[in-house]
């Protein structure tokens, strides 16, 4: 297996670098190995108040990362799967790390506005570890990153000079965390710039590494604000979203960029019976009228209305769950029949974006996850031989460069690394295949599952010779266009690259045919 021969090439690596002299080598090795060997790390990156923890309790389906306290919201949060709940706070004064207790922790920054002993404490907090019993967390960790903007408004500023920090600390750390990460999410909030260019400058600009469509796919956030000067503000978002991809030359940073309203999300996750009975009372107002009401959001929410049914109490906390476009759509879906609790708030949970944007995560990530950890372990091996000192003797230079080059041959040997050769060249548009042509590409490299029937996009259970037969099928179908001279070398290239791609897979596919005896 790929992974066995990646160990494999990182035992031969260590063993070039005996004695003390090349300890720090031997240290930095093992840091890359143990990158590749941990679980995928998707960090979210972009501005301060982007909806990044908003976006996080969305994929998470319960709120655990704080939205309202702008001090914890400052700090890193890495978010892990784990049987019991707990939490480890990483310090920057050298102190050991401390578990505490989740509400604990928030107690300490209460404590922490009157007490100066505790506000040493917080401020000495680097980052925070979350562990959960989360089956969102399944697939891989995620990261939430304070923000990357250097200059903030007045009222961070003033929360960061409580904290001991600035600006320009908050967009270190998050630069800092979301460099370790293997993949991340954009988070744009279209509010938050001038305009669609500008918002991918914030990201461009900010000294990620490594910032490609292989690795990194977009969320638009906050688009439930769009409304009601939008009636349809997930149209409103589909649209600002392809001219961010299509005309800013988002399609050259990221793989997609998915439309998401965090608000609604949440909410609908947390949506109760009572929720969902106060909806359908609403549900009998005209909608235009209902419309008019919610939209003048501090009336809707403190005023009695003789013309609606729901008391200003229960209405105040419909608004804060589901925000106005929320409460709007949620009517009209009860209007339409769905009235069951459970499919009325799975489908505002669909119809929020977060759904489709989890997908993405486990398809684009989850599914090349050894591909793009082995990646980006390659990179960082290259680099052994620069931690030679200046006066290192030619011995020295010799086992560094030995060292890295048993890591870094994985690229002539792996044809893995051909695959993603390919697809950043799919990605960025360089290679003229059909619409059919990418799926297929996207599809035999993982795309949509590491499974033989997955990779030709068969069902699960398709007997042996069907996968052989579909397999060749398709194989011959690129030899043909690896023989035309119309379609030009890179494009025969390509061919010859998905045609091994086959070959590997009819390989796997024999192999289980024999493991399983079959005739």
């Amino acid at each position: 297996m790929l992974k066995d021969r990646a160990w494999a090439a990182f035992d031969r690596a260590e063993k070039h670098l005996p004695g003390e002299d090349l300890a720090p080598a031997r240290r930095r090795l093992e840091e890359i190995r143990q990158g590749f060997e941990t679980r995928l790390r998707v960090a979210l990156v972009g501005r301060v108040s982007s909806g990044k923890s908003t976006l996080v309790n969305a994929l998470l389906e319960e709120e655990r990362v704080p939205t309202g306290v702008t001090e914890l919201t400052f700090h890193v949060t890495r978010l892990r799967r784990a049987e019991r709940e707990s939490l480890t706070v990483h310090y920057r004064d050298g102190r050991p790390s401390r578990r505490r207790g989740v509400d604990e922790f928030r107690e300490l920054v209460v404590q922490a506005h009157h007490d100066p002993a505790r506000q040493a404490e917080l401020r000495a907090v680097d980052w925070l570890d979350l562990d959960l019993p989360s089956a969102a967390l399944a697939r891989f960790d995620l990261v939430d990153t304070p923000g990357l903007d250097s200059w903030l408004g007045e009222d961070s500023a003033r929360t960061l000079r409580f904290l001991g920090r600035t600006g320009a600390d908050v967009a270190d750390a998050t630069v800092e965390h979301a460099s370790r990460a293997d993949a991340l999410v954009l988070v744009f909030a279209s509010g938050l710039a001038e305009s669609e260019e500008r918002l991918l400058e914030d990201v461009t600009g900010a000294g990620l590494r490594r910032v490609e469509p292989l690795t990194a796919v977009g969320a638009l956030t906050k688009v439930e604000y769009y409304w009601p000067y939008c009636a349809d503000p997930m149209a409103e978002g589909r649209r600002i979203a392809d001219r961010l991809m299509h005309h800013s030359g988002g399609h050259r940073t990221m793989f997609e960029l998915v439309p998401v309203a965090g608000q609604l999300a949440t909410g609908a996750t947390a949506g109760t019976a009572q929720d969902v009975a106060d909806l359908t009372e609403l549900a009998q107002v005209a909608p235009s009228l209902l419309a008019t009401r919610v939209s003048r959001g501090p009336f809707f929410v403190s005023r009695d209305y003789a013309d609606l049914p729901v008391p200003a109490r229960r209405r105040e906390a419909l608004f804060r769950r589901y925000g106005g476009y929320g409460i709007v759509l949620a009517c009209d879906l009860v209007r339409e029949g769905l009235t069951d609790r459970d499919e009325l708030l799975a489908e505002l949970r669909r119809r929020s974006g977060v759904e489709h944007l989890r997908e993405l995560l486990l398809e684009h990530f989850g599914n090349r996850v050894t591909a793009v950890k082995l990646d980006r372990a390659v990179h960082e091996a290259h680099a052994l031989p620069a931690l030679a000192a200046a006066d290192a003797d030619a011995w020295v230079r010799w086992r560094l460069e030995e060292a890295a080059e048993e890591v870094t041959r994985l690229r002539l040997t792996e044809h893995v690394f051909q695959e993603l050769t390919l697809l950043r060249r799919i990605y960025d548009g360089s290679l003229a295949c059909t619409p059919d042509e990418v799926a297929e590409v996207l599809r035999v490299t993982g795309e949509k599952g590491d499974a033989p029937a997955q990779r030709l996009g068969l069902a699960e259970n398709s007997g042996t010779d069907t996968l052989v037969r579909t397999a060749l099928r398709r194989q011959a179908y690129w030899a043909g266009v690896d023989l035309d001279v119309a379609r030009g070398p890179e494009v025969a290239e390509a061919a010859r690259t998905v045609r091994r791609s086959y070959d590997l897979l009819l390989d796997r596919i024999q192999g289980a045919r024999e493991e399983r005896k079959e005739p």
